[in-house]
């Protein structure tokens, strides 16, 4: 399909010849003309003929895939986002010094930690942005590459690639190794979050996207991430 790019410039001028005005030559304004683009007049016209008895359209409660797809991408970016801030906030956790001294709020602030990792985990794998993947299969690798380091702290790896707290062997565990995991920098804890905060950067950038897609500028041009609009998911 062309673009709108490839009309000449007497197509472009006929098309938005009415600029100044809310409709073009063709008696269509803007918004419309979007929302023949984007593919919402079709399911409009589609609920309003599937209300007409004797008619064989089908009914928009079958979206079409594109815009299934959207949603859903919209839908995991969310997660995703909310996901790995989640992982952050509870990587922030270990840095008090006091936590490692008791060690039931170690145990406690660990199990979030995984809660929260398994989590993301799960929401990454079903994102569709390469950046988000990338991120979360590095994240991963990161994981299994020390294994041997959780095991001595009773975390193990399951096949899905997540984490399980076992309580006994924690909490026997010297917390000084543990303290070590996850605190300071270069550690498997302040490591994960870095990577968790870059997920939700992607996340974000994924939501603007998404957010903008189809949308026009007065030029007549698509529009992609304007501050407002990015500035919403953060």
């Amino acid at each position: 399909m062309a673009t709108i790019n490839s009309y000449n410039s007497s197509s472009i001028s006929t098309l938005f010849s009415g600029l100044g005005s809310s409709q073009n030559s063709y008696g269509i304004d803007f918004t419309t003309y979007n929302s023949i683009k984007n593919g919402s007049y079709s399911k409009l016209m589609k609920k309003y003929y599937s209300n007409i008895s004797g008619n064989n359209i089908e009914s928009t409660s079958n979206k079409s895939d594109k815009t299934q797809s959207t949603d859903v991408q919209k839908n995991n970016a969310v997660r995703n986002r909310d996901n790995a801030a989640a992982v952050v906030d509870s990587a922030s956790n270990f840095k008090s010094s006091e936590l490692w001294s008791e060690t039931d709020e170690a145990y406690k602030a660990v199990t979030d930690f995984v809660k929260n990792y398994n989590s993301l985990v799960s929401s990454t794998g079903d994102s569709t942005s390469r950046y988000i993947l990338n991120t979360a299969s590095t994240m991963v690798r990161y994981t299994k590459a020390n294994s041997d380091l959780l095991k001595q702290i009773g975390i193990s790896i399951g096949s899905d690639n997540k984490l399980t707290v076992d309580e006994g062997k924690f909490k026997s565990a010297d917390m000084a190794v543990a303290r070590s995991v996850f605190t300071g920098a270069g550690s498997y804890g302040q490591t994960i979050s870095a990577k968790a905060s870059t997920i939700y950067g992607n996340a974000v950038s994924q939501l603007s996207e998404l957010a903008t897609r189809n949308s026009y500028t007065s030029d007549g041009l698509y529009s992609y991430v304007s501050g407002a609009t990015y500035s919403q998911y953060t």
